[in-house]
C-alpha cells in the first residue's frame, strides 16, 4: 500500500458534496465544535452558493485532503463593515482520527502565508471553547493571544457550562 497524499487547497463550487460529508462527520464526532450534527442540514446548492459567494467576497476556505477525500477546512470569513473591514475571523474543523498529526498546524502555515499577503487585512479573530486545549495550544504557537472571554457561553450536552475565548494576531 503507498503513501497517503495530503493536499491543502481553495475549495470551488464542486467541493460542495465533500465538504458536507466532512461537516457531517466532523460535527458528529467533536464536542468542541458549535454546531452539533443534527442541526447540520445545508443542501448540496445551499453549499454551492455559500461556496460562490466566499469567493467572491475574498473570503478563503481552505480544505485538508488525503486521496481526495475531505478530512479537513479552514474557513475564514473577511468583516464587511468598512470600519472593522480590517478583519475578520476563521474557524477549523479537523476529522478526530486524523487529528494530532500536524494538519492543523499545516492549515495555519497556508492560511497565515495567505492572511500575510491579503490586502488591507490586518487582524484575525477566532473563538475557540476553553476546554479546546488542543486547539488553543495551536493558536498559541502560532502567536494567537486571549482578547476576551464568554463567561458560561457554551451550554454542553451534560448541562455543563463554559467559557469562550476570544483569541486575535495581528498580521499587520
Amino acid at each position: 500500500m503507498g503513501e497517503r497524499v495530503l493536499q491543502i487547497r481553495t475549495a470551488d463550487k464542486n467541493d460542495a458534496e465533500a465538504i458536507l460529508a466532512h461537516c457531517r462527520k466532523a460535527f458528529g464526532e467533536s464536542d468542541f465544535l458549535m454546531t452539533e450534527a443534527e442541526e447540520f442540514n445545508i443542501t448540496i446548492e445551499e453549499e454551492e452558493a455559500w461556496i460562490e459567494q466566499s469567493i467572491q467576497s475574498g473570503d478563503l476556505i481552505l480544505l485538508a485532503e488525503i486521496d481526495s477525500e475531505v478530512i479537513g477546512m479552514l474557513n475564514f470569513r473577511r468583516s464587511k463593515s468598512k470600519k472593522v473591514n480590517h478583519h475578520g475571523f476563521f474557524g477549523i474543523t479537523i476529522q478526530e482520527k486524523h487529528c494530532n498529526q500536524g494538519l492543523g498546524s499545516e492549515m495555519m502555515k497556508q492560511f497565515m502565508k495567505w492572511a500575510e499577503d491579503e490586502p488591507g487585512l490586518e487582524k484575525i479573530c477566532l473563538e475557540v471553547f476553553s476546554y479546546n486545549q488542543r486547539a488553543i495550544h495551536l493558536y498559541k504557537r502560532f502567536g494567537f493571544q486571549e482578547e476576551g472571554r464568554k463567561i458560561k457561553h457554551i451550554k454542553r450536552n451534560d448541562g455543563s457550562y463554559a467559557d469562550e475565548l476570544m483569541m486575535y494576531k495581528f498580521v499587520k
